[in-house]
């Protein structure tokens, strides 16, 4: 018995030692996901591009132009992918093992519209430390005049957007009532309050009264009070839609204004006060009333006024 026992143990130690070397060399095989982008340029001769892929991981590559899904020779990738999956403008690739060196399959895939350069060609490969997670492929990259465009038009709307920030800093250093005197929201001749129709056109959501309505020079502001049904998803408030109505109201813009709630979203059952504020423009045809929306951050749910007066 002792000398069965003894020879036993030697077995054991070396099949715990190779599992825990098995286990290393998996833990070793981790490789970091990668997310490239790749532009061809139709002036240039076409090369073969490399693409890491890696046993049990998912590479998608996508296309900024439609493709030809029967180009890509399947029979090619079979013996190495278990999932290969081509749409019109991505290709998605799960590997079933390694690429062994020497063996990598060249993956071919062609454009399906006119234009330069007509295919993409890949070599697959499969490296130590990286695994090719989402890969970009842009058949042709912008000229230098498309990018100075694009700069000039990001340089316009950061322009604009730094205006409205200004505009909210100095709402935003002169608040309370103070600061609606010093900004010209209040003046001398004072709020009037007026409130709107009791019944507003519900769309998931409901308005409680009453809706005060309070009006200066050229400033409005509506409070209301809305409740979120039991049983229905959160409401997170969004934006008010001004739309204008009227004989002379063609080609007047319609126009979005944020929400104020003291509360982030309103959970099922509950119930808080909204406030949205506008400006009257100066030059407001004559007979133009306003649809009124009151919408959630989807502009899906909320509540509507038909007519609102200016």
């Amino acid at each position: 018995m002792m000398s069965l026992s003894t020879s036993v143990i030697p077995l054991v130690l070396t099949v715990l030692m190779g599992t825990t070397a098995v286990a290393q060399s998996r833990t070793l095989a981790v490789r970091e996901r990668k997310a490239r982008q790749l532009t061809l340029r139709a002036e240039e001769p076409p090369v073969l591009l490399p693409l890491r892929v890696a046993a049990q991981e998912v590479t998608t590559v996508t296309f900024d132009a439609p493709i030809v899904p029967e180009s890509v020779d399947r029979s090619v990738l079979a013996p190495f992918f278990s999932r290969v999956a081509v749409h019109e403008d991505v290709l998605v690739l799960k590997a079933s093992m390694d690429i062994p060196a020497g063996k990598e399959p060249v993956l071919t895939v062609r454009f399906a519209g006119p234009g330069a350069p007509a295919r993409v060609g890949f070599v697959l490969t499969t490296v130590e430390a990286e695994v090719d997670s989402q890969v970009e492929v842009f058949r042709q990259g912008r000229t230098a005049q498309d990018l100075g465009k694009e700069l000039a038009d990001l340089r316009a709307r950061c322009a604009v957007t730094e205006a409205g920030l200004a505009t909210l800093r100095a709402q935003c250093a002169h608040s309370g009532l103070g600061g609606a005197v010093l900004m010209g929201v209040i003046t001398r001749e004072g709020v009037a309050v007026d409130y709107l129709p009791e019944l507003p056109l519900s769309m998931d959501m409901t308005a409680k009264g009453p809706h005060v309505l309070y009006r200066t020079a050229s400033t409005r502001a509506l409070s209301t009070s809305l409740l979120n049904s039991a049983g229905a998803a959160p409401w997170i408030p969004g934006f008010a839609r001004m739309t204008p109505n009227g004989p002379n109201a063609r080609g007047m813009p319609v126009r979005e204004f944020p929400l104020l709630m003291q509360v982030k979203q309103l959970a099922p059952g509950e119930r808080a006060t909204v406030v949205v504020e506008w400006h009257v423009p100066p030059d407001l045809p004559a007979g133009t009333d306003f649809t009124l929306e009151l919408l959630d951050a989807k502009g899906e749910r909320g509540v509507r006024w038909e007519q609102v007066a200016p």
